[in-house]
């Protein structure tokens, strides 16, 4: 079986929802940051801004810590 025909049913009221760390709110916005690639280190030889999204929270605006928030930021 192919992975895009893979179908999974989840019932999503047992997982559990993200809050924010500071304030506790559960809703989220994307946002992004943007990262600059210097001509030595971007694959087209040229300087380069990548964008790298984000969520921060809805009330405070906190940025929301993912596994690997340390190595983008």
């Amino acid at each position: 079986m192919k992975q895009d025909q893979l179908q999974m049913n989840v019932d999503l009221k047992k997982a559990t929802t993200t809050t924010c760390a500071s304030c506790g709110n559960a809703t989220f916005i994307h946002t992004f940051i943007l990262k600059k690639l210097s001509p030595l280190t971007s694959p087209t030889g040229k300087e380069m801004t990548v964008p790298v999204q984000l969520y921060a929270c809805g009330n405070c605006g906190e940025l929301l810590k993912t596994p690997n928030f340390d190595d983008i930021i």
